[in-house]
């Protein structure tokens, strides 16, 4: 089964898990999705393990040694981020917002750029709680998600539901024209609310543009830097980090920039020192794509022979 038919057969027996876990005592759901969570770690040591191979790759492309603690933590902040889908399912984003911060250095950017004329842009990669932090962010200011819906009209319903619980206005961005996409966020900009996207996808396309991280050429979203340019508004490229069940929304330091190969290039290496820094954050780590270009990197480090030797001894260190 193609995975994405796949996602669109488990989304409503997830929804309904949720509705159930969310019901439970908070230590009974903590329990529960550790235990779910202890599968998971579990594929770790299976022989030929995409996932080792892909955390590996990551680590000897940016000279680390911990690819066992870097996954058993990304496996943990799926957990707690599992935890507040179900609370917010269950009952709403109260329990959501009193464990969601946004970081001082975004406050400083926002109060910088803040004008009254205008919004900005934040840019994101895909985050295990990137979703869940734009209830916080919707909390300090008008915020407007752009959003992928899937295909499956069924599952698109219950991610708007999702979205309609964490507060923010959004835009659906697969199945409506271009042009019309355009129109609304030029609308969400000219309102002065903060529109954020997630951009770390690498597909070339026709409005892409060439980049490079971790010392590979990928290709990079160039509608950030167009509309950025064109409202002459800032880009303030941002990460999300999870600390057990808190969130924290971080910034960088906004800009701008009328340059689209630069402005591009400048939150594409932004995002680099993010996943240098917080690798277990970065879930689309396990994308094929992300999986081949962090396989380069890695090669490109070592050799293919010293690639195949520094593998082993990392992989000999690795401890479940």
């Amino acid at each position: 089964m193609h995975f994405r038919r796949f996602k669109d057969v488990i989304a409503s027996p997830l929804d309904r898990f949720a509705y159930f876990l969310g019901g439970l005592p908070e230590g009974v759901g903590r329990a529960m999705m550790s235990s779910l969570g202890a599968v998971g770690k579990a594929g770790y040591c299976w022989p030929g393990s995409y996932v080792r191979r892909t955390v590996i790759n990551f680590c000897l492309a940016t000279g680390r040694s911990d690819p066992w603690p870097i996954y058993s933590r990304i496996v943990n902040n799926i957990e707690d981020a599992a935890l507040h889908y179900a609370k917010l399912r269950r009952c709403g984003r109260d329990t959501l917002l009193s464990q969601t911060s946004v970081d001082p250095r975004f406050v400083t950017e926002y109060k910088r750029f803040r004008n009254g004329k205008g919004g900005m842009i934040i840019l994101v990669p895909h985050c295990i709680g990137a979703v869940l932090s734009s209830a916080g962010l919707h909390n300090f200011c008008p915020t407007t998600l752009l959003v992928r819906e899937p295909k499956s009209p069924e599952r698109c319903q219950l991610m708007v539901e999702y979205i309609k619980k964490l507060g923010p206005r959004f835009i659906l961005s697969r199945n409506t024209p271009p042009a019309t996409v355009m129109r609304n966020i030029a609308r969400a900009v000219r309102d002065g609310d903060v529109v954020v996207g997630t951009t770390d996808t690498i597909t070339k396309g026709a409005d892409t543009i060439e980049t490079r991280i971790f010392g590979q050429s990928i290709h990079s979203p160039v509608w950030p830097a167009r509309i950025a340019a064109h409202f002459n508004i800032p880009i303030v490229p941002g990460f999300i980090h999870m600390e057990g069940s808190q969130i924290q929304l971080l910034g960088e330091e906004g800009y701008l920039e009328s340059d689209l190969q630069k402005s591009t290039q400048r939150w594409i290496s932004c995002f680099e020192r993010w996943f240098l820094r917080f690798p277990s954050d970065w879930v689309f780590m396990f994308d094929k794509k992300w999986a081949h270009v962090l396989a380069g990197a890695a090669a490109r480090t070592s050799g293919p022979q010293g690639n195949r030797a520094s593998l082993a001894a990392i992989g000999s260190n690795s401890k479940v």
